[in-house]
């Protein structure tokens, strides 16, 4: 009965402090529970592992230091096992292999709840799978919008993941739809407050495309670099938007296309964003009282 009290009383502490949502946004589990993570991850930092060709250059052992979180976006977790994922495309583009990991924690379109993922044949061949979204482990559901507007990007109650193509946005461009917008959004949603992109190379050729192994037509690459301009200019217009919110980007990325963001060395991103739990551990003692 002591430990009931106890957890009432916590309770009632905690009800009387509650501070009031920020927006309205919330995340929905396949069954369609309604979730609110909003500062979950209070104050950290994250790093963003997108799928440039640098990615493949870093030592990528060092993201999983004590205190590192990271999040991935489409096949990027062929490379690196993240803690968090997000996707825009269509479930069936993307590994089963991470789909079925109960140990990454997916933000995935609510449009895509019933598609039908794919799997590889041992000759290549692809083909459907017999598992779909919604009976994939640690999946949470987002509401999309496509109007993109740099003035409220990170207070609206919806996820913006850029503009229809035949609609223009806050700046005169019109399409141009990114999972980059929709994995910063949902990173300072979740209270993430220092953002490390990693593989962010914002340039793409036939022969380099990827960090890991795809092949792209020349429409593809031109396609994503015009799409790489387009996404600049809307970072450059978010900066005063993100200062207001205290959000800071930083871009690991050496020489990258991506200019809106200052850069840090990858090295030194790691020292700070592990600086906190990286101390040395002593177990004798904490048992008593």
């Amino acid at each position: 009965m002591r430990d009931h009290d106890s957890d009432i009383a916590a309770l009632q502490a905690g009800l009387h402090v509650r501070r009031p949502a920020k927006n309205g946004l919330r995340l929905y589990t396949t069954d369609f529970d309604s979730v609110s993570l909003c500062d979950f991850y209070r104050g950290r930092q994250a790093f963003l592992v997108l799928s440039g060709p640098s990615l493949a250059t870093h030592d990528l052992a060092q993201l999983t230091r004590r205190g590192v979180v990271t999040m991935g976006v489409n096949n990027s977790w062929a490379v690196h096992r993240p803690n968090l994922w997000t996707c825009v495309d269509s479930a069936g583009r993307f590994i089963d292999t991470g789909w079925k990991d109960p140990g990454i924690l997916k933000f995935v379109p609510m449009s895509a709840w019933n598609e039908r993922l794919r799997i590889q044949k041992p000759n290549g061949a692809m083909a459907a799978s017999a598992f779909r979204v919604k009976q994939m482990p640690s999946v949470l559901l987002y509401r999309r919008s496509e109007h993109f507007d740099h003035r409220r990007f990170l207070d609206e109650d919806v996820v913006c993941w850029g503009n229809h193509t035949a609609t223009k946005d806050s700046l005169g461009i019109k399409g141009k739809r990114s999972v980059m917008l929709v994995a910063l959004r949902l990173l300072h949603y979740l209270g993430f407050r220092t953002v490390y992109l990693v593989g962010a190379d914002f340039r793409m050729t036939p022969e380099q495309g990827y960090a890991f192994d795809e092949a792209r037509s020349a429409e593809a690459v031109r396609h994503n670099n015009v799409l790489y301009d387009s996404l600049n200019r809307r970072f450059e217009a978010l900066r005063d938007h993100f200062k207001e919110h205290r959000f800071t980007v930083m871009n690991c990325t050496e020489g990258s296309g991506l200019t809106a963001f200052p850069h840090i060395p990858f090295e030194r991103a790691i020292e700070k964003a592990s600086a906190e739990c990286g101390k040395t551990i002593n177990t004798k003692g904490w048992y008593t009282t």
